[in-house]
């Protein structure tokens, strides 16, 4: 490509900088929620949009008269196992729009005679469903990448570059097998340490509750919350109810009683909001609602909530659930305020607290 055409379309994609940085923010933090969502373990994940001067060393190797083509977005989540790049697979298909021409989907690795130990890559867009909503309407016309490399095809591609030399045919030839050789070795070892995490699995026992384990409790503390993890806190606790219920009223918010199907509710959406933020452990959920008595913290947060919209807080529906939930949608705003509000019933649930539905 010469060099006034190259120019003028690196120019035009600083121009637009700003707009791809935030989607691929936008998209690292909703693959995020996605994979969490769906269980998946992952070591890793990160998103970035690539750098102009990236972007003019990208168009002196191809023939592109535009950005289209060009994969200017991309989000790695890195996995252990392989077993999780074919759930992820499998998530992306009901949430993205695929471009097939341009993917290397796991079973597109299945040849014997490829070469190397190569990551799984998608190229997407949004859904149609997802960009008809006002959040991500700007976004609609944009594609990203989507890597999902285990652990070991990440240390492939970080190691290979360096050993790949121009050399002589007949090192090339001895080289090349080398590598096929240790690509094979790598994928046997993702193979084997899914079958090793699986036998571990199957035949893994509880620890007794008399166990000499040191690390025990630790462990304990870290586990994430169950919903019945969490109704127990409550359950065991019932001042806990009763103090929000009542920093509530005295904060000027509209008695209201609710029905059990009712309460069940707001806790569903107070789990929610807790493990959106990253209040995803008892021992961090017991930590938050002690900071919100230091000082009255909460209650004064609450009344601050309440003078901000008093003109309309006359249809609001507050039961202890919802009056953390608020807590915890203002306190923790800034994990939150990236993430797909709508996809986690975040959105929802706050609408509900107002009158909304």
């Amino acid at each position: 490509m010469d060099k006034h055409r190259t120019n003028e379309i690196g120019l035009r994609y600083v121009e637009s900088l700003t707009l791809y940085e935030e989607y691929a923010k936008r998209i690292r933090n909703l693959i995020q929620d996605l994979v969490e969502l769906e269980g998946v373990e992952f070591y890793a994940i990160e998103g970035w949009a690539k750098t102009p001067a990236d972007l003019l060393r990208t168009l002196t190797t191809i023939d592109e008269s535009d950005l289209t083509g060009i994969d200017l977005v991309t989000v790695r989540v890195l996995l252990r196992f392989p077993e999780d790049v074919l759930k992820i697979e499998e998530l992306i298909k009901s949430e993205f729009d695929i471009d097939s021409a341009r993917s290397v989907p796991s079973s597109g690795l299945e040849d014997p005679f490829r070469f190397g130990y190569p990551a799984v890559i998608y190229i997407l867009s949004l859904s149609e469903s997802r960009a008809n909503l006002r959040e991500w309407a700007k976004y609609k016309d944009l594609s990203f990448r989507l890597e999902l490399p285990t652990m070991l095809q990440e240390a492939w591609a970080t190691i290979f570059p360096r050993v790949n030399r121009t050399v002589g045919a007949i090192s090339e030839k001895k080289l090349t097998r080398e590598l096929v050789l240790l690509a094979g070795l790598l994928e046997t070892a993702d193979k084997g340490f899914l079958n090793l995490r699986n036998e571990i699995k199957d035949e893994s026992v509880l620890i007794p509750p008399n166990s000499n384990n040191n690390n025990k409790q630790s462990i304990d503390a870290e586990k994430l919350f169950t919903d019945e993890d969490l109704y127990n806190l409550f359950r065991e606790d019932n001042n806990i109810l009763a103090k929000w219920n009542a920093a509530a009223i005295e904060a000027g918010f509209p008695e209201f009683t609710p029905d059990s199907k009712y309460l069940r509710e707001s806790f569903n959406y107070l789990c929610s909001i807790l493990r959106a933020s990253g209040l995803d452990t008892i021992s961090e959920v017991k930590k938050f609602l002690a900071d919100m008595e230091i000082d009255n913290k909460g209650l004064q947060q609450l009344r601050t909530i309440h003078d901000t919209f008093k003109q309309n807080n006359k249809n609001w529906r507050m039961d202890p659930f919802s009056a953390l939930f608020l807590l915890v949608l203002n306190f923790k705003w800034d994990d939150l305020k990236d993430k797909d509000l709508i996809k986690l019933n975040i959105k929802k649930g706050s609408d509900r607290i107002t009158g909304g539905n």
